[in-house]
């Protein structure tokens, strides 16, 4: 806490408990004789608030957290502000279920508003009332999330309820919320405070506020009348055939308020719209019809096979709003992905009026820090905006899985950040993600698969463990944040000690008591599995390396033990016959199954020697038939997140230009024109192959974080740099033989930027700039010439093979 910041006074407040209110509206009038150089209000509530000061919408927050550690927003209002009366006005949602994995969840609203000598905070003198426009048995959005669709009667909604000129003295008084759990219970005549259960530690706001805007929908694509009235606009199939009306797409295209009438025998009429982009906001309607008509409004990420769908992905983005007569303003509760909306308007024998319909667009205050590209290979620069994209797109306050789950997976974590670190440099996300995992941690150690909890579904996923280790690590190596490592470092520990209590004799680990994920792919869990037991010698060796970083003992335990394991996983998992490593040991004896996962592993982790790394190679690349589930073979395919594995590991092989022909072989499809250009979940959007065998018929999502590692594929292997030393103070510099000829990156290295150009036509040539406080070991070596290696003009002596350039700029010539 800052020393200007003052300390909690604030209580928190709701309705009566007993109402069980899932919607408030709460105001709170304050005097001011002079607006305030500085106004700063500290606002949180459970689940979620929305400000207005003065009449005026802010914003709304706070970002996500577990209870225990409740993020709270530290905003300056005072733009806002005017001399007289001034009114602060919220709007709080909650909903009930699991919030955390350590208390139950709680409705409540807590504001402090501080100006110099003055203070307003919230307590029971505030006027709060229950939003009874709002449906408590509202559907969820997914079955993976507490946010649901709105289902509101504006009939019995509050007009205007966040403006000064409305009337609230029918409301009640607010109610301070005191303890309510534990034994004994509160005895008479206690205060309430700031910290209650299940609040008992408030962290403010660490990453930025989200970005806001009001973005108009324009180009109307379908207009659609229903003679019968469909029973359900979600299960309906809606063909995108152009049938439009052009008067009312002019007045759409203009802005401008449109009148919809009806036909005597029509039922309601559909109108489809197109954003142009995919974008997460929260649907916005002005209208006004006859009261009692009712108004459906469907979101879609992406059309499928020329339809509109609301339930892709496997979700209902359908919300439902009952008209009051008057000049309504609805917007949705919570956020949709969107590019394309429909609205279906009910006949309720009178038109409707338009007047607005609009998105309330948020994203991640992200800033394009990096860039690569190649004229030979635009390919790299379109994967390269793929992933920047993705990761927009499944980013509002974290770096979620995709927009159908909205979860802050560990290993959506780290993935997400391979392509994170080399297109926006943001470290925030990360190191908040790392941190709100571990304070699910469990006394045993495990930690869950996601976090904050999102539905009562306690998720352990083994794998996703080991990626919580990996992700410490690679966050210590790309942002050098010691301290925050230092202290997320016990966590680990507990963690990787529980990991080796369940290993046996070979220091495999052996029928775990948990589950494990390897993507959902098919592959063979009996046993010691070799991919899952690959994860966890990675998360190994990675503690012992951070161990050795902060000079801590006891690394040398770590790297024996892992040194145990990859000697188990090259002796007992290899199949001379099959010329590959198999799925699982069983009781000592070898499974039937092979994966593209366990050899993507035993090359990517150099497991396997050279010669079983050539043999495993040639038949990954061999061409046969293939659903993108399984291969005529047998093998069974990588998804798109363990391709990270599957290509890395080509390329540490050496096969590094037949690598990104694969690549581009199996990416490909998701890049083409009538997509929206992002990394998807699986190789489909109809369809499935976690069964082995392709399911048709199952939607996912056309944006998929763990997806989005190809910037940091690329930096490796087709620029040849690496990071080596915390904070990216030092890498390694090396020329790959990938094909391409002329290469230019710019990488993120904290506020500064690597610029790096390789020319390898006829005349080799490389050309590097380097910042201050960065050093760069380049391995001559690697170049293979013939020649002499030239670094600005001056020719290396023919026993160099590591050359230290620190700041400047450099032009290399080979």
């Amino acid at each position: 806490m800052s020393a200007s910041e003052k300390q909690w006074s604030a209580k928190w407040i709701w309705a009566n408990e007993e109402l069980k209110a899932e919607a408030v509206l709460a105001r709170k009038d304050i005097e001011l004789n002079t607006i305030p150089d500085k106004a700063i209000i500290k606002i949180s509530a459970s689940d979620f608030y929305q400000l207005y000061i003065n009449g005026s919408y802010i914003n709304r927050g706070p970002a996500r957290s577990a209870a225990h550690h409740q993020s709270y927003d530290y905003i300056d209002i005072q733009p806002y502000l005017k001399k007289g009366n001034n009114l602060v006005a919220v709007r709080a949602v909650f909903e009930p279920g699991a919030h955390s994995y350590q208390f139950e969840a709680r409705a409540g609203l807590l504001v402090q508003l501080e100006l110099d000598e003055l203070e307003l905070v919230s307590d029971n003198s505030w006027r709060l009332t229950e939003d009874v426009s709002w449906d408590k048995n509202s559907n969820a959005i997914s079955r993976f999330q507490r946010d649901v669709v709105d289902v509101v009667d504006m009939r019995s909604y509050e007009h205007n309820w966040f403006k000064p000129e409305y009337d609230d003295s029918r409301w009640k008084m607010a109610k301070e919320l005191i303890r309510n759990e534990g034994w004994p219970s509160h005895q008479k005549g206690v205060e309430p405070s700031t910290l209650i259960n299940p609040w008992i530690k408030l962290v403010k706001r660490d990453i930025p506020m989200l970005n806001e805007s009001f973005v108009k929908a324009d180009e109307l694509i379908l207009v659609k009348s229903y003679v019968k009235g469909p029973k359900s606009i979600v299960s309906d199939k809606i063909t995108l055939d152009g049938s439009v009306d052009k008067k009312l797409r002019k007045s759409i295209s203009k802005h401008e308020a449109f009148e919809i009438t009806f036909e005597e025998h029509e039922k309601g009429r559909l109108l489809v719209f197109d954003f142009g982009e995919m974008m997460n906001g929260f649907p916005i309607l002005e209208v006004q019809g006859m009261v009692g008509t009712q108004l459906k409004i469907l979101c879609a990420p992406y059309i499928l096979e020329n339809q509109f769908c609301a339930s892709l992905v496997d979700a209902q983005y359908e919300d439902n709003i009952v008209l009051s007569g008057k000049k309504d303003r609805w917007e949705a509760s919570y956020f949709k992905p969107c590019r394309y909306m429909a609205i279906f308007v009910e006949n309720s024998g009178a038109p409707v009026t338009i007047n607005n319909i609009a998105l309330r667009r948020i994203s991640y205050p992200f800033k394009m820090l990096g860039h690569m590209a190649s004229k030979d290979a635009p390919w790299v620069n379109d994967y390269f905006m793929a992933t920047a994209k993705t990761i927009d797109v499944c980013t509002t306050d974290a770096i979620t899985d995709n927009y159908r789950e909205r979860r802050q997976y560990a290993q959506t974590g780290y993935y997400g950040a391979l392509g994170n670190y080399y297109t926006f440099g943001d470290m925030a996300l990360q190191r908040r993600y790392l941190v709100q995992v571990a304070q699910e941690q469990m006394a045993d150690g495990i930690m869950p698969a996601y976090a904050p909890l999102a539905t009562k579904d306690y998720m352990v996923i083994l794998d996703s463990n080991c990626f919580w280790i990996k992700s410490l690590y690679n966050y210590y190596l790309y942002s050098g944040d010691v301290e925050m490592v230092r202290q997320l470092l016990p966590t680990a520990e507990r963690l990787i000690n529980l990991l080796d209590g369940f290993t046996n004799e070979n220091g495999l680990i052996d029928s775990p008591p948990y589950s494990y994920w390897l993507d959902h792919a098919l592959n063979d869990r009996s046993g010691a599995n070799f991919t899952f037991n690959a994860h966890y010698l990675e998360a190994l060796e990675n503690y012992s390396e951070l161990l050795d970083c902060l000079n801590k003992a006891d690394s040398e335990a770590y790297k024996t033990k892992a040194r145990s394991l990859r000697n188990s996983l090259k002796k007992q998992f290899w199949n001379h016959d099959l010329g590959l490593f198999v799925d699982a040991v069983v009781a000592g004896k070898q499974s039937n199954r092979v994966s593209e996962h366990a050899n993507a592993m035993a090359l990517a982790l150099n497991i396997a020697t050279e010669e079983q790394g050539e043999v495993i190679a040639q038949k990954i690349l061999e061409k046969d038939n293939n659903d993108f589930a399984m291969r005529a073979s047998g093998m069974t395919m990588v998804t798109p997140a363990m391709s990270y594995y599957l290509h890395k590991g080509l390329c540490e092989y050496g096969f590094v230009h037949e690598s990104f022909n694969l690549f581009n072989e199996r990416f490909g499809h998701m890049l083409d024109e009538n997509t929206n250009q992002t990394l998807w979940e699986e190789w489909w959007l109809h369809g499935s192959g976690r069964t082995g065998k392709f399911v048709p018929h199952k939607t996912r999502s056309d944006a998929q974080t763990e997806s989005a590692f190809p910037p940091a594929l690329f930096a490796e292997y087709l620029y040849g740099l690496k990071p080596v030393e915390p904070g990216l103070k030092r890498w390694t510099l090396k020329y790959v033989p990938s094909g391409i000829r002329n290469l230019k990156a710019i990488i993120p290295v904290g506020k500064e930027q690597i610029h790096i150009e390789w020319n390898t036509g006829k005349a080799k040539e490389l050309m590097v700039e380097i910042p201050d406080g960065v050093s760069i070991d380049l391995d001559v070596k690697s170049f293979n010439s013939k020649s002499k290696v030239l670094v600005n003009k001056k020719e290396l002596s023919d026993d160099k093979e590591i050359v230290s350039l620190n700041e400047g700029k450099y032009t290399i010539t080979f």
